[in-house]
């Protein structure tokens, strides 16, 4: 993390549970990481690692009973002051122009972010009438123009049409050119090749490339294929357990992981050069870390209380999380 550098988004020391009659969920525990303006920002980490709770928390998406706790999340549009999201009141009409304006979300399923009873050109078409203030007409000619760039062919056609009438990929397609109309300065994009064969994966990922560029937007890219954060991402962000336990560069990530699960993450890739068994998951003893800390949970527990640990800077922009072994380290 680095505060010389412009970063659109700063998030600090984020916290986000859950209350429910069972008891409470800590799903982001005192998480802190920088999107620098103009690049693309992995979040990996298995299910239920907390990366989608951190992506709907920049866009005050948590629904109840879960709650942002504490922290800040700090967004610097190009034009604008910088607004803190995690405590910016939810009928702030600042929260309307950032949500769809100037930072767009592609969902991990389509058919649960299109609404099957309006049409392609209705949906697309409406974020620009809210945001850019355009009139039907306007709106949809430029929608219909967000279509065709988004690889949808005769789009005009396309733009009069519903959900159900379009394949997986192209519905992926449409929610894109959603999130890209308003031409937003972030783009979150939760795991939005999950559920698409490898050719179409391949195809939207070199999209979302190409549209970045076009509009020169900053990416937060959520998945749990390190395959795919290879071809997409310049910095990588691990999350276990609501818990980041690593961040580097690309990479960096790729030939030099520091953390155990990290390296667990990477040798669970199927490889080409080593079909064998996965390696095994130990901690790198060879790095000089601080007397009394250990990148290992004290007994292993990865739901013990982490107020104590802390991010040790191990390279150039490259941190682990470290876990102190004893209560006199921290004292």
């Amino acid at each position: 993390m680095s505060d010389t550098v412009d970063n659109i988004l700063s998030v600090r020391d984020l916290e986000v549970a859950f209350h429910t009659l069972d008891g409470t969920t800590h799903a982001v525990r005192g998480n802190s990481f920088d999107v620098p303006r103009g690049q693309t920002v992995a979040l990996v980490g298995e299910s239920g690692s907390g990366k989608s709770v951190t992506s709907y928390s920049i866009l005050r998406l948590i629904q109840k009973p879960g709650v942002i706790e504490g922290g800040s999340i700090l967004f610097r549009p190009q034009n604008g002051p910088e607004i803190d999201l995690a405590v910016i009141d939810e009928r702030d009409p600042r929260l309307f122009e950032v949500r769809g304006g100037k930072v767009g979300m592609i969902f991990q399923e389509p058919m649960t972010a299109l609404s099957p009873v309006h049409s392609i050109g209705n949906q697309v078409s409406e974020a620009l009438r809210l945001h850019r203030q355009m009139n039907k007409a306007q709106a949809w000619a430029e929608a219909t123009r967000m279509l065709a760039s988004v690889g949808i062919p005769e789009p005009e056609t396309r733009m009069r049409q519903y959900p159900f009438e379009f394949s997986g990929g192209m519905r992926q397609r449409v929610v894109i050119a959603m999130a890209l109309v308003c031409r937003p300065e972030l783009l979150i994009a939760d795991e939005p090749t999950t559920a698409l064969d490898v050719t179409v994966q391949a195809q939207v990922l070199e999209l979302i490339n190409e549209l970045k560029y076009q509009i020169s937007a900053s990416v937060i890219f959520i998945t749990h294929d390190l395959g795919v954060v290879a071809q997409i991402a310049d910095r990588v962000v691990v999350m276990n357990q609501g818990l980041i336990v690593e961040t580097a560069d690309v990479r960096t990530l790729y030939h030099r992981p520091a953390h155990p699960y990290t390296r667990r993450l990477l040798s669970a890739m199927p490889r080409l050069d080593n079909p064998g068994d996965e390696a095994p998951f130990k901690s790198d003893n060879t790095l000089p870390l601080p007397e009394g800390w250990s990148m290992d949970p004290p007994g292993g527990d990865w739901r013990a209380d982490a107020r104590g640990t802390r991010m040790q800077e191990i390279g150039p922009d490259h941190q682990v999380l470290l876990w102190p072994q004893s209560e006199a380290v921290t004292a």
